[in-house]
Parts: C-alpha cells; sequence; structure tokens
C-alpha cells in the first residue's frame, strides 16, 4: 500500500497570480529550470553559469517572497482544475520514492542520464514544484472525501494565461488528513500517468539516502512531491508521430504504396476526422496533398488490429503496433527517441495549430494513432511492460510552481504519523 505523507505547501501569492500576464514570476519559474532544458553546449563551464542562473532567480523568488504558506502545519492540497469544459479532482502531498517499481508503476522506460540530470538540479535547489502526476483506479472512500472538500470555499483559485480555471483547499485538520491518508493507503497502487523522469530522480536520491537516518533522507528528497487522481478524471491524448524530410529524404509515394499492402486508405478530409475519435486499429494519415483513414484489412494473415476480436497480443497497443509495423519495416525509423527523422507532438491543440505544423517544409507527412485506453496504461503497467515513446499525452499537466514543496522545509518538521 503506497504511503501519502501531507507536507508544508507553499503558492504563489494572490498579487503574483492576478497579475499573471505582467507579473516575471513565471519568467523566473523558466530560469530556474534552465538547468534541465537542451543544453546549448557541452561545456562543463557552460552548465555551470546555467546553474548560477538558476540559483540567482530562485533567490529572487525568496526574496521578494513570492510564495506563501496558508498554514504553518503539514497539509494535503486538494487540486482542481477546469479547462475546456473539462474538470479533473486530484490531491497532492508526498509520495514516497522507494515504493516506485512495488506500489508506484511506471509504463514507460526511463532514460538514466536524463533522470541523472534532473536529480542534481533537486539537490542544487532544494526544490520540487512540479508535481509527479499519478493515478489509480477510482476509490468511492477518496472520491467522498474529496467532494466533502469541494464544496466548501476555495483557499486559492487562479486563472492561468492557457485559460485553466485553478481552485486550491488546504487540508490541515488532522482528522481529515488521517481520513485521506487512510483512503489512499488502501490503495493497492498507483500509477505514473506523467513525470516518469522527475520520479526516477527522486528514486536516484532515495537509492543515495539508503542507511541515513529518516530526517537527512528527507533534505534529499526521499519523498515526491505528487498529486494523486483518478483514472475517471484523466484526459488521455495521443502523440502524433511527425515525419521530417529536412534530415534525409522520405519517399512518401513510395510508403503509401507499401501501407496499402496492410491497410485500406479511406480518403477524407482533415476538418472531418481532426476531432473525432479513431477505432482500434486505426490510423489517420496526413500530407500536405491528402488526408487519409488507415483502415486494417480484414484477412487474418495480414496480422492487422482490427476493432473486434484483433489477431495481435493483448499486450500489444495501437502505438506499439504502429511502431513495430510501421515506423519501423516500412519508414525505416526503428529507434524514434534518437532517429532526427521524427518527432511527436500531443493531439491537444486546435486543427488550426495543427495545420500549421503540417505546412511547415520539414513536415513530409504525420500519422497520428488512438490514444491508449486508462486500462490499457494501467494493465501494460502491471505486467512490467514500457508503452512505445510518446504514448500518451495526459493533459492539461499542473504548471510548475503553482505548488511548491521545499525538502529542507519539511525535514525540519517531524513528519506526522498516520
Amino acid at each position: 500500500m503506497p504511503k501519502f505523507h501531507p507536507f508544508k505547501a507553499q503558492t504563489p501569492t494572490k498579487e503574483v497570480m492576478a497579475m499573471k500576464d505582467t507579473h516575471p514570476y513565471m519568467e523566473l519559474v523558466h530560469r530556474v529550470q534552465m538547468p534541465l532544458g537542451r543544453m546549448e553546449s557541452t561545456d562543463p563551464a557552460y552548465h555551470d553559469e546555467i546553474l548560477l542562473k538558476a540559483r540567482e532567480a530562485l533567490q529572487k523568488i525568496l526574496h521578494q517572497s513570492l510564495w506563501t504558506s496558508y498554514s504553518t502545519d503539514s497539509s494535503y492540497v486538494l487540486y482542481q482544475s477546469t479547462y475546456r469544459d473539462v474538470t479533473q479532482t486530484g490531491i497532492i502531498g508526498l509520495c514516497e520514492a522507494t515504493d516506485i517499481g512495488t506500489k508506484i508503476l511506471p509504463h514507460e522506460q526511463i532514460l538514466q542520464d536524463r533522470s541523472a540530470v534532473i536529480a542534481h538540479w533537486l539537490q542544487e535547489m532544494d526544490l520540487q514544484w512540479t508535481p509527479i502526476f499519478l493515478s489509480y483506479r477510482y476509490n468511492h472512500s477518496l472520491y467522498a472525501l474529496q467532494s466533502s472538500v469541494v464544496k466548501k470555499p476555495c483557499d486559492f483559485q487562479y486563472a492561468l494565461a492557457n485559460h485553466t480555471r485553478v481552485s486550491l483547499w488546504y487540508i490541515s485538520d488532522k482528522d481529515q488528513i488521517q481520513a485521506f491518508h487512510d483512503a489512499v493507503y488502501k490503495i493497492p497502487r498507483l500509477y505514473i500517468a506523467d513525470g516518469h523522469h522527475r520520479a526516477a530522480a527522486c528514486q536516484i536520491q532515495s537509492v543515495e539516502d539508503s542507511g541515513k537516518p529518516l530526517e537527512k533522507a528527507h533534505s534529499r528528497h526521499r519523498l515526491m512531491l505528487s498529486i494523486l487522481m483518478a483514472d475517471r478524471d484523466l484526459k488521455i491524448y495521443p502523440f502524433y508521430r511527425r515525419i521530417r524530410n529536412d534530415q534525409g529524404p522520405i519517399p512518401f509515394w513510395e510508403i503509401l504504396d507499401k501501407l496499402k499492402t496492410i491497410f485500406r486508405l479511406k480518403p477524407c478530409s482533415l476538418e472531418q476526422r481532426f476531432y473525432q475519435y479513431l477505432p482500434a486499429g486505426h490510423f489517420l494519415l496526413v500530407h500536405k496533398e491528402g488526408c487519409w483513414l488507415l483502415q486494417p484489412l480484414s484477412k487474418p494473415e495480414k496480422s492487422i488490429p482490427k476493432p473486434e476480436n484483433t489477431n495481435i497480443p493483448s499486450t500489444t497497443t495501437d502505438v506499439q503496433w504502429l511502431q513495430e509495423n510501421v515506423l519501423g519495416p516500412i519508414c525505416g525509423i526503428n529507434n524514434p527517441t534518437t532517429d532526427p527523422r521524427i518527432d511527436f507532438g500531443s493531439m491537444n491543440l486546435t486543427l488550426e495549430n495543427f495545420r500549421i505544423i503540417l505546412q511547415e517544409a520539414a513536415t513530409e507527412f504525420i500519422l497520428i494513432p488512438r490514444a491508449p485506453r486508462t486500462e490499457e496504461v494501467f494493465g501494460t503497467a502491471d505486467r512490467g511492460e514500457f508503452m512505445p515513446p510518446k504514448s500518451t499525452s495526459f493533459e492539461p499537466k499542473i504548471p510548475s510552481g503553482l505548488v511548491v514543496y521545499r525538502p529542507s522545509e519539511h525535514s525540519k518538521q517531524k513528519t506526522p504519523t498516520c
């Protein structure tokens, strides 16, 4: 059963969020996170310079008192967002990195070098402010507790730049804390929806802390800021696969002929299909000169996944099948993680913005798979397997800097025993 701890949460002041379009806070957040981005140089001196600028930006946030603590005691934070008429509710607290792999399960392969960079940043900044997004199979007890909280006036409410409305409730009553802790403890497993590398970075810290007193382990990020959200509240978007022509020639019309051996190509308009749900085993192929719905051929010997009674193993998702049968053998892209001829993007965008990407000179064509269902993601994790890169996009993501956890502050307090 996963452990879930309250913490001394900090949030941006109401004045900061009221001036979200003019206040420099989000620019400071961006600068603090610069060491986590792609570096323009491999020179260690350049890396040190970026890290120094990140520390300076963090000191400005602290010096200007841009964060506030609603409670001096440890609390949970209930989070509710509304985006495009979709409301999502989750509870924010601290999970234990030592539970990853047993009680908290991933569904994506972890890049160790990426995790190491994040782990170094966590230790240097003494900061976590992007909660790891965890999900679980619906639990009525936890749902009832959350429902009782959201009936009350919220403690903070923000309107973010992307038109997402966010409400926060602090849960600091000891009886309520105990009730939430007990409800989470009865959940058999949590699943990482978003934040695999951040979770792995915390796990790196917990391994380094093994054998040390718990108080010191806390200061080294043994605990990880997390938001728990039920599967029924998740919104999963697919990632499109954009095949690029600026890294070598891509013979689109030859590829189209090969696709006809395993798919029926049904011409359609992009406007007609863009917002429609794709059936299992179907894909959308978009080119500057046309758009096609790829329908699997019905002949069993073709080993094509069909909407009903598919003849591929139940462990194979549409995204995995696309990689193994189209991107690899037909397009020659066997390693989508490193091949420069492919990139990815979430389908959580408008048709207008998608057209802009399609019309770029570097775009040869785009393949769109069906988004995996939540149970497909959970099932993959339960079996100890991994989905291909960029299989799922859980939206909307919680912005960095909205709920802040500082391990050094937490370690000054005695962790409540629930």
